[in-house]
């Protein structure tokens, strides 16, 4: 099975603002609302990045912790440069995504 990192580049470049999944999540929206927060302050504290406080990188972190997400719309996994970068594939991985 891949492993994906999660590091401050995938998160830069996989984290989906637009995810048919995670709008209308008030809890995304914090998280969301944090990141820009950090991202414009550069704060790079481990602490500041932990998965529960980022709202997607899913591919490395597993099941969402926000509970307030859709997960009968569709994602945009198959979008994101982590995951064509990684070979990913839907059967691979499913244990990795927002669902768990």
């Amino acid at each position: 099975m891949v492993k994906v990192e999660f590091t401050r580049d995938n998160i830069t470049r996989c984290l989906c603002k637009k995810c048919a999944v995670q709008v209308g999540s008030h809890c995304v929206n914090d998280k969301l609302k944090l990141m820009l927060l950090i991202t414009q302050q550069d704060l790079d504290s481990p602490m500041m990045m932990e998965p529960d406080k980022v709202p997607g990188l899913y591919c490395a972190t597993g099941k969402a912790t926000c509970k307030d997400i859709n997960t009968n719309r569709v994602c945009k996994c198959n979008e994101c440069p982590v995951w064509k970068e990684k070979g990913l594939k839907y059967n691979e991985t499913s244990s990795y995504f927002c669902k768990g």
